[in-house]
């Protein structure tokens, strides 16, 4: 037993040394968050399109069917354009959306929807990595490691605690909109917050964010509200501040700004926005702020926080409290800072609030949770440079006292972190329910593949020229990361007809028995409904 112990004791030594160095811990976490993201990969390969991937592909779909060679290429593109056109007349004005909706690449081949979740959680760590960075290392002056951790830190938070999983990576349609578009606006500030830094914006990058403002002015309306909203900012940031930046920084944020108007009002001013809106009885602008900032604060503390998060947020901030030690930045204000950091992630709640007096939708509760946690990182980060500054203020006496504190004041916040976390971890909520396990689950019980194989023969079917009238039974399973609604047995229901004519098929339902309809398949078929239902609100409300 004592050599146990020894060998015991020194590996330990060795790994509390290596891990010492920051380049070993941002190592260290880097293989930890690329491991939590295997099992959500892989489940991908299990995926198939739901719901709206249909009515959005259709036209593509059909372009592809009937084009071969180069051709298809303009015809699919065309085909895209006229899906946005038509929706901007009839439906929604979210245009940009519209076409990124209908160039879902599994309207080539059914089995290329796994390539939609890698698309997904790579264009959301390259935004988070990416605008991380550009704070933390390039503004603050942190080690590129120290960036590389936090934003390890912060995207795991964001993809394991993700509302609804399968609107954030498995579902193009509810995914791309909102987690796509959230993780585009991200780089856009990385890319103007690095630019205002150095005080100059080439002309490749004024090329590209122009482009992105053109993406996310077309977007869901939370997205393009906030991108609208920090816009304005900016620009107001370079009129009043005319000795901090030069002429042409100026004119670039100021043209930035002006380019980003007429893509979001194109998308404001649609008429297929009025016709949709009729159903519904809005609130005013002042009471749809206000209502904002109260819901948002009940969901952030009620739901969108638990202890997991709290005690990480708390561990970054007293990481920070050290790694700030050599940053210029002043951190002033830091109760202005709050409030701002704040009113940005309620921005995100006002199209939907002031629309239809509700946010329905696990995609829109998924970008209102990244702003949650961001805005948790933020303030962890800001008040620890803060606090820093205080101490800098101190005298040498005082300083010296905090610095022989220091092991005490550790070991007590400490004790409290595991107290904490032994009384209000909960094992299944916190832990068994995160992202990762929940795709662990699926497969690892057999849901993921059984849902797979039933899916894959219905899409015989599908693709069959002969079949012109299609029933199929319901799936075995329902993967929580994977099922979002089937046929219904209704063959006029939208969902059956949109399927209908992307498979050029004259009928399509699912089969229920007769003397089972008021037991499990019409719980069922009520679940399916309530599905349509709940995409059609959160489509009006956004």
């Amino acid at each position: 037993m004592e050599t146990i112990y020894e060998i015991t004791r020194n590996l330990w030594e060795k790994y509390v040394n290596w891990m010492k160095d920051e380049k070993n811990m941002a190592k260290f976490l880097v293989c930890c968050f690329v491991l939590s993201l295997l099992p959500i990969l892989a489940l991908s390969f299990f995926n198939h399109p739901v719901m709206d991937d249909f009515n959005y592909g259709i036209l593509t779909r059909h372009a592809l069917e009937e084009n071969s060679g180069l051709a298809v290429i303009p015809a699919v593109l065309r085909a895209a354009v006229q899906r946005a056109e038509n929706l901007w007349h009839e439906w929604q004005g979210t245009y940009s959306f519209a076409v990124i909706g209908a160039l879902r690449p599994s309207i080539i081949s059914e089995r290329l929807t796994f390539i939609q979740t890698f698309i997904l959680v790579g264009v959301m760590v390259i935004g988070f990595t990416y605008f991380i960075d550009v704070m933390l290392h390039r503004i603050l002056g942190m080690s590129r490691a120290v960036a590389v951790s936090v934003s390890v830190v912060v995207l795991t938070l964001c993809i394991q605690y993700v509302p609804v999983g399968l609107e954030a990576f498995y579902w193009w349609i509810g995914s791309v909109g909102y987690t796509g578009f959230f993780s585009m606006l991200l780089i856009l500030m990385g890319l103007i917050a690095d630019g205002m830094h150095k005080k100059q914006i080439s002309a490749k990058r004024m090329v590209g964010m122009i482009l992105i403002l053109i993406l996310l002015g077309g977007g869901m309306y939370p997205n393009a509200l906030l991108t609208a909203v920090l816009m304005f900012l900016l620009f107001l940031d370079a009129i009043v501040e005319k000795k901090r930046y030069p002429k042409k920084l100026r004119i670039q944020l100021g043209s930035l700004f002006i380019v980003y108007l007429p893509a979001f009002f194109l998308n404001v001013l649609a008429p297929g926005n009025y016709r949709r809106q009729s159903n519904f009885q809005p609130r005013t602008p002042m009471e749809a702020i206000y209502k904002s900032y109260t819901k948002s604060l009940d969901y952030m503390f009620n739901e969108a926080t638990n202890v997991v998060i709290v005690l990480v947020i708390f561990a970054l901030f007293l990481v920070m409290l050290w790694q700030l030690k050599n940053t210029k930045f002043s951190f002033r204000c830091p109760l202005m800072f709050t409030l701002v950091s704040y009113s940005l992630v309620v921005v995100m709640w006002v199209p939907a609030i002031f629309a239809v007096r509700f946010i329905s939708g696990g995609r829109y509760y998924n970008i209102c949770f990244y702003g949650v946690i961001l805005f948790y990182a933020s303030n962890a980060i800001y008040y620890a440079g803060w606090l820093r500054r205080q101490y800098e203020k101190c005298a040498q006496e005082v300083q010296e006292l905090l610095r022989k504190a220091t092991p005490v004041l550790l070991g007590v916040a400490g004790v409290c972190c595991v107290v904490v976390g032994m009384w209000k971890l909960n094992i299944v909520n916190d832990l068994e329910e995160i992202t990762f396990a929940t795709a662990l689950k699926s497969m690892v019980y057999g849901e993921a593949q059984v849902y797979d194989k039933e899916i894959r023969m219905r899409e015989k079917l599908y693709h069959d020229p002969d079949v012109k009238e299609v029933v199929v039974e319901e799936v075995t399973y329902r993967p929580e990361l994977l099922y979002f609604g089937t046929l219904t047995p209704d063959p006029d229901d939208s969902r059956n007809l949109a399927m209908c004519d992307y498979y050029h098929k004259d009928y399509m339902i699912k089969h229920v028995e007769e003397e089972e309809s008021s037991g499990e398949n019409s719980d069922a078929q009520t679940e399916d409904t309530e599905n349509a239902d709940n995409t059609e609100d959160a489509e009006s409300a956004e």
